[in-house]
């Protein structure tokens, strides 16, 4: 009876230096070839490009350092508009205008009635007011302005912040429609 060996295969793992080596081969085949290139090149070019590669390699990977900030920028400036740069807004015959800068706590509907505007003019307005909700967010400082006509009926509504204005809605037969004001 023969014994048949058994064969094992003896797998050994490449070393780290190996492993290096295979990976950067390329590179070193790549970088051989750029210097022989290089040898062709007359010896004053050669010398040009060895100072010049490196130096725009520093400047590329260069970052300024940025400037320290002096005094931080704190606050918020509020320019009036004078009396010349005010909108005209066309009064119908009869009606009346009424501008009014809302106080901490006002709503819309406090103020209509206050002014005892009907409740269906609100509602109106409410139907015709656009996704991002201006009437559902006026704030203290904001300036409304409104004009009634003859009947004492909402005519027309502006909304401005600091002379901005944010929203405008006119009377178009029983319902209000949303006014482009640029």
């Amino acid at each position: 009876m023969t014994r048949s060996k058994s064969t094992t295969t003896n797998q050994q793992h490449p070393s780290l230096g190996a492993r290096f080596n295979q990976f950067t081969l390329p590179a070193r085949k790549g970088l051989g070839q750029l210097l022989t290139a290089l040898g062709r090149f007359p010896r004053l070019h050669r010398f040009a490009l060895m100072i010049l590669i490196p130096a725009w390699l520093i400047l590329l990977g260069w970052q300024p350092e940025p400037a320290a900030p002096g005094i931080p920028v704190t606050g918020s400036l509020t320019v009036p508009l004078s009396d010349a740069d005010k909108r005209v807004i066309d009064v119908p015959a009869g009606g009346k205008r009424i501008d009014h800068t809302l106080a901490p706590g006002e709503t819309l509907s406090s103020l209509f009635r206050q002014w005892q505007l009907p409740g269906k003019e609100l509602i109106a307005l409410v139907r015709a007011e656009p996704s991002y909700k201006p009437l559902s967010r006026l704030q203290a400082g904001q300036q409304l302005t409104l004009v009634l006509n003859a009947d004492g009926n909402l005519h027309y509504l502006e909304i401005r912040d600091n002379g901005l204005v944010l929203t405008a809605f006119r009377r178009l037969g029983q319902e209000f429609t949303s006014v482009n004001t640029q």
